[in-house]
């Protein structure tokens, strides 16, 4: 839903307009204090003489934002989920100004903080991200599992972003996206792509799943696994013969990999291990580093990690041997695997990086 001039948030808008023309990817906004941007991961004030914003100010923005996000719910027909309740996502569309804001409100000891999100227009190539071979040749009508992975704010969702736009332009598939909320918004191509936001249109996963293999899916993308029900579901779906992606927390693609297993009870863990290399077909991890390279955007490039399930992958999974999958990736070439470190190589002698990382720099 577009925000109108008139719902009060002019200066709000204004902070977002500073943000979006400086490339900065998250704003916040703290009592007694200027806003703050974060631009190539890197935190920036752009002018410190600037006054700060009080915390009445941010209380007021906070109310307005309430009753804008009562007005989207009433519009779309949703109700209110608990647990978004202090969140608000909203579409600038004006002449001099396109952006997406998703907003989060939290407390602090100084007052109400708001951490505000400006996401993306448009998923980049996969040429653009240099996005590794294995997931820029899978094909939709695949059945199995893929998880992109990494840290927070480490490109996870823009990996997968890509890969829907390519698929949809090029394949006559059917997407269906669980998101939560949605980021990306993707036009129909030769297929179909439908968007769904799981506190709005479904009660939680469990009544997701059965929903959503009636829809006739090729391919369902569930955004981030945080949970024992999201993790079930995406095995599931995978095991019904469906491609599935999801994005993980982890900080590399072995730990993914125990991850996913280490979500269930201790007693159901052997079974999951078992269905989990049935289903798996790679694991893509990948992180932001810093970059001088002309063509990186913000400054920063991915660094990536690949897993992919090999007759040797899906045994040491299903026999908890995750701590040799670092060596089997090591010398996978042949099936498209490599690890963090021989990718940074990579990317060392293309020129992409520097071989020194600036300590200063953060890294995703």
């Amino acid at each position: 839903m577009s925000l109108k001039l008139s719902d009060g948030l002019i200066e709000l808008k204004q902070i977002i307009a500073e943000g979006v023309a400086i490339g900065a990817s998250d704003v916040h906004l703290s009592p007694h204090h200027p806003p703050v941007f974060r631009v190539a991961g890197q935190l920036r004030t752009l002018d410190k003489s600037a006054s700060p914003v009080s915390a009445n100010r941010i209380a007021e923005l906070v109310q307005q934002l309430a009753l804008f996000q009562a007005k989207v719910r009433e519009t779309e027909h949703s109700p209110q989920h608990p647990a978004y309740s202090q969140q608000a996502h909203f579409t600038l569309d004006e002449p001099n100004l396109r952006a997406r804001v998703r907003v989060t409100v939290y407390p602090t000891t100084q007052g109400q903080t708001l951490a505000l999100r400006l996401l993306s227009q448009n998923a980049p190539t996969p040429e653009s991200i240099m996005m590794p071979e294995f997931l820029r040749h899978l094909s939709p009508f695949a059945s199995g599992l893929v998880l992109v992975t990494g840290p927070t704010g480490s490109g996870k969702s823009t990996t997968l972003a890509s890969w829907i736009a390519q698929c949809s332009k090029q394949f006559a598939s059917h997407i269906i996206t669980i998101e939560d909320p949605i980021e990306y918004v993707f036009a129909h191509g030769k297929g179909l792509v439908h968007q769904c936001e799981l506190s709005t249109h479904f009660g939680g996963y469990h009544d997701a799943l059965t929903d959503i293999l009636r829809r006739d899916p090729d391919v369902l993308m569930l955004g981030e696994l945080r949970d024992l029900a999201s993790v079930e579901l995406a095995l599931r779906a995978a095991e019904t013969g469906h491609l599935v992606l999801g994005t993980l927390h982890s900080a590399n693609a072995v730990d993914a990999v125990s991850r996913m297993v280490d979500i269930f009870p201790a007693q159901s863990r052997s079974f999951i291990r078992h269905m989990l290399s049935a289903v798996l077909l790679g694991v893509v991890s990948q992180r932001l580093v810093p970059s001088s390279h002309a063509k990186a955007k913000q400054g920063r490039i991915a660094n990536y990690e690949v897993l992919t399930t090999t007759t040797a992958v899906k045994h040491l999974i299903s026999e908890q041997k995750e701590v040799q999958l670092q060596a089997v990736m090591q010398t996978g070439a042949a099936s498209k695997m490599f690890t963090f470190e021989q990718h940074r190589q990579g990317l060392i002698e293309n020129g992409w990086i520097s071989p020194y990382p600036d300590a200063n720099q953060r890294i995703y």
